[in-house]
């Protein structure tokens, strides 16, 4: 592997234009628009990066750029967005929006910037190599494990943040893990999914009233409530199944006002906890060798949802979901192939063909509606697969126009960490290093479903 670090000037930096975050349309851009692209867009948070910057001015950099060292074209394939921040701080007048500018450059005249300011780059020859640092930090997630809210409210109270709020979260986590329940519905509520919800219905005010919260002074959480960890159990049931002892909803909708959850919360009594230790009982297992083990996933919800589910097919798909109706024998055998292919043993070859399929389809399809010549930049030009779900996104096909479909395209494309991403399929495609799993397949042709239902079938 030929990569070093090394410092390089923000000058000579080239953004990349086959970013996963621009539109095809951005391919042969210059600069200055694809610095606008990313400030016109509130989800990639430019401006407030660039506040971010300015504030840890003095901190050496966490996180170095990877550049491409293409004949001497020093070209970012990681740290785009990055790169645009200082470059806008080196020059504001890069930005249209004068509002902007000037904000920007306010922030400059607090920290020594100029053109030959210096980033840490790793620097490579091959571009193969360098993506493999996005397929690390984009598809791998960097390895890293986000926080769940109670260990970022520990992190806030050990930073100093010690109010009420912050303390009352930190004093029910504790009574959750001393509760006599099995500890997967502890991590399960205390988890992604759930959490919400949780904090929602126990640290609000009707929750403080009927249980009278008070922080002492070392901090610790005093509960007045004699029989608040047998209600606490029953808040966990019912968070967990969705659904209260009386069969009412449990969910962000039921409570989402003061009031709905203050209904619930008197609604608790402490005998429902012996209804809750009867279910934990009745879904609590012992192996040959004595060791008990609690079946979560066979709560009331979960079976409901799993006799209402749709067997799995061993294909991708079954023919009487997808009928095909075009006149076309090589996308028959296409066809073929991925609803009989096992998917669960062969996820890659399925992943592959499926991204194949799709960019075949789509071609036969807009030339068959007399659309794919609209797409064309010139006479030799192909359209890739990404300028094709472009011009249905941008409402310019005109047979394809439901929203929902059209929003699940956007998806496809802009979410790229996804499985059903449009940059997973072309990593599973063009990349030797990456690899891709059966619920990876499943789930990109759960998205494409529709988009096949419609181009699989005649043209009037």
């Amino acid at each position: 592997m030929n990569l070093k670090s090394q410092l390089l000037k923000v000058k000579d930096l080239i953004l990349w234009d086959e970013n996963a975050r621009f539109p095809d349309k951005y391919y042969n851009s210059d600069e200055k628009e694809m610095i606008n692209y990313f400030l016109s867009k509130p989800k990639f948070e430019l401006k407030k990066f660039i506040e971010e910057i300015v504030k840890d001015f003095d901190l050496p950099q966490l996180e170095k750029l990877v550049v491409w060292n293409n004949d001497n074209n020093l070209i970012v394939i990681e740290g785009n967005r990055r790169l645009s921040a200082y470059k806008l701080l080196i020059n504001p007048n890069l930005s249209d929006n004068v509002k902007l500018k000037d904000s920007i450059s306010l922030l400059k005249k607090s920290i020594d910037i100029n053109e030959n300011f210096e980033l840490e780059c790793i620097v490579g020859l091959n571009e193969s190599e360098c993506l493999r640092y996005v397929d690390r930090k984009h598809i791998k997630k960097n390895n890293e494990v986000s926080w769940e809210d109670g260990e970022r409210t520990n992190y806030d109270v050990r930073r100093g943040n010690k109010n009420e709020n912050n303390l009352v979260k930190i004093g029910i986590i504790k009574k959750v893990r001393e509760l006599e329940i099995p500890e997967k519905m502890k991590d399960k509520v205390l988890g992604k999914g759930f959490v919400t919800n949780f904090f929602r219905t126990i640290t609000t005010t009707p929750a403080k009233k009927k249980y009278g919260y008070r922080i002492i002074e070392n901090g610790e959480l005093l509960i007045n409530y004699r029989d608040f960890d047998k209600e606490l159990k029953v808040i966990i049931y019912n968070l967990l199944n969705k659904e209260d002892f009386q069969g009412n909803k449990i969910d962000s909708r039921t409570l989402n006002k003061k009031e709905s959850i203050e209904k619930y919360i008197e609604s608790i009594k402490p005998l429902d906890s012996q209804k809750v230790d009867k279910e934990i009982q009745n879904n609590t297992t012992e192996d040959l060798f004595g060791k008990q083990s609690y079946n979560l996933v066979d709560s009331k919800i979960d079976n409901n949802l799993k006799t209402k589910s749709l067997p799995t097919p061993v294909g991708l798909f079954f023919p009487s979901r997808i009928p095909f109706a075009i006149n076309n024998s090589s996308l028959r055998i296409l066809y073929d192939e991925l609803k009989e292919i096992p998917v669960k043993k062969f996820p890659n070859a399925t992943h592959d063909l499926l991204r194949s399929f799709l960019e075949c389809s789509l071609v036969f399809y807009l030339k068959e509606v007399s659309e794919y010549d609209k797409i064309k930049k010139n006479s030799s030009h192909n359209p890739k697969l990404g300028e094709m779900l472009t011009h249905i996104i941008n409402g310019s096909c005109k047979n394809i126009n439901d929203h929902n479909l059209i929003a699940t395209l956007r998806q496809i494309k802009s979410d790229f960490d996804q499985p059903y991403s449009l940059e997973r399929m072309h990593m599973i495609n063009h990349n030797e290093h990456f690899t891709s799993k059966e619920r990876d397949v499943r789930a990109t042709w759960a998205q494409l479903e529709s988009l096949f239902k419609i181009i699989l079938n005649s043209v009037e």
